[in-house]
C-alpha cells in the first residue's frame, strides 16, 4: 500500500477529487473536497458526467461533444463552469457538474464517460499533464463500486465499473472512497460493510473518515443546489435521521443509521484485483463496448434501462410497468440470449 492514510496521501499535494458514478455523485464528491482542502491538500472537483433520466432522456452518459461553453483537456476531459450546458439532440441540459461549479463559483473537471475505461484513462492523465493534478480520489456514494455482479439489488453497475477500471490504469497516483456505505438504496448497508472488510483483509483499506459540522454544512449546500437523493442520505444520518426512506419513485429503499455517515478510503489496486466487473471492461474504448461485455455476464446495467424506458416513450400497455418490471425482463432477456451469469 503506498499510503498509509488520506492526511498523508493529500497534504500539499493537488487533488483530483472525482465522483465516479455519474449524476449526484459530484455532490459526495463535494464533501470529500472540503476534507481534502482541510488535510493540507489543494482539491479539484469532478466528476464522470451521467445525468438521471429524468434530467437527460437521452440514454447514456453525455458525451464531450455535446458540451458547450468549455475548456477542452484533450479527447475526453474538460474545465466547465456555470455558464456551461449540453446539447442533447436540440435540448438544453444542465449536468450536476455545472451545478457544483456554479455551488464552488470555481470550474469543475467533466470527464467524458461515453468513451469507455480508455477515455476516463486518458482524462486523468490529462488531467495530470495539463492541470498538474497529482492523485485522484475517486468517490462513490454506496458503494456499488465493490459489487461482484452477482446480487440482485444490483442496478447500476456500468458507470462505477467503467470508472474504478479507468482509474486503476491511469499513470496516476490514486485513491478510492466509499462514501455513505448503502446509501444509494442498491447494495444494502450491511452488505457494503462485508465487501469493505473484504478489502481490509487483503490490505486495502487506508482508513476510515466521518463527517464533522463544518463539513455537513458543505454537504447540505449541495445536496440543495445539486440533483441527487443518494448524496443526501449521509447527511441526514449525520443529522440524527433513523430508519427506512424510499427513494428513486419507490423502487429502492435506504435504511438510515449513524454508519452511513462514515467513509471508507481503500486502496484503487486492491479493490480493482477482486471485482470481475471492473476487469470485464478493462481496456474498452466506448461505454456501449463496456455494456455488451457486462451483459454477456447476465448483468442488466442502467444503460439497458435507459434504452428501454427510451423505447417505451409513448406506448401503450394493459398494465404499468414499474422499473422493477423493466429491469426484471431485461434480465430475462439477457438469459435467453444465452448470457453466462457471474457467480459469488
Amino acid at each position: 500500500m503506498k499510503f498509509r492514510s488520506l492526511e498523508e496521501a493529500v497534504s500539499g499535494r493537488k487533488v483530483l477529487v472525482l465522483g465516479i458514478g455519474g449524476g449526484g455523485d459530484v455532490a459526495g464528491a463535494m464533501y470529500l473536497y472540503e476534507k481534502v482542502r482541510r488535510l493540507g491538500g489543494r482539491p479539484l472537483l469532478g466528476s464522470v458526467v451521467w445525468e438521471r433520466y429524468s434530467i437527460d432522456p437521452y440514454p447514456g452518459p453525455i458525451p464531450l461533444e455535446a458540451m458547450v461553453d468549455i475548456d477542452v483537456i484533450g479527447d475526453s476531459a474538460a474545465l466547465v463552469d456555470k455558464g456551461s450546458y449540453a446539447l442533447r439532440f436540440g435540448r438544453e441540459v444542465k449536468p450536476q457538474v455545472v451545478r457544483a461549479a456554479e455551488l464552488l463559483n470555481e470550474k469543475v473537471l467533466f470527464v467524458d464517460l461515453s468513451k469507455g475505461s480508455e477515455g476516463v484513462r486518458r482524462a486523468l492523465e490529462a488531467s495530470r499533464d495539463q492541470l498538474g493534478v497529482e492523485l485522484v480520489l475517486g468517490v462513490d456514494v454506496g458503494g456499488d463500486v465493490l459489487a461482484l455482479g452477482c446480487e440482485d439489488s444490483l442496478w447500476s453497475p456500468l458507470a462505477d465499473s467503467v470508472s474504478l477500471t479507468g482509474l486503476r490504469s491511469a499513470k496516476v497516483d490514486s485513491l478510492l472512497a466509499v462514501h455513505g456505505p448503502g446509501a444509494d438504496g442498491e447494495l444494502p448497508t450491511e452488505l457494503v460493510l462485508s465487501y469493505i472488510s473484504d478489502v481490509a483483509s487483503r490490505g486495502g483499506l487506508v482508513g476510515v473518515y466521518g463527517i464533522n459540522e463544518a463539513e455537513a454544512e458543505v454537504l447540505e449546500r449541495a445536496t440543495k443546489a445539486i440533483e441527487t437523493e443518494a448524496s443526501l442520505m449521509p447527511l441526514l444520518a449525520f443529522r440524527g435521521r433513523q430508519g427506512p426512506v424510499k427513494m428513486r419513485e419507490g423502487s429502492r429503499s435506504v435504511r438510515l443509521s449513524m454508519a452511513l455517515a462514515s467513509t471508507y478510503v481503500l486502496d484503487t489496486e486492491v479493490v480493482y484485483l477482486r471485482s470481475p466487473l471492473a476487469q470485464a471492461v478493462d481496456g474498452t474504448m466506448g461505454i456501449s463496448q463496456a455494456r455488451q461485455s457486462l451483459n454477456s455476464r447476465c448483468i442488466y446495467t442502467e444503460l439497458d434501462l435507459e434504452y428501454d424506458l427510451f423505447e417505451m416513450r409513448g406506448a401503450t400497455s394493459p398494465r404499468p410497468m414499474t422499473l422493477e418490471d423493466i429491469r426484471r425482463e431485461g434480465i430475462g432477456r439477457l438469459i435467453r440470449q444465452g448470457c453466462k451469469p457471474l457467480k459469488c
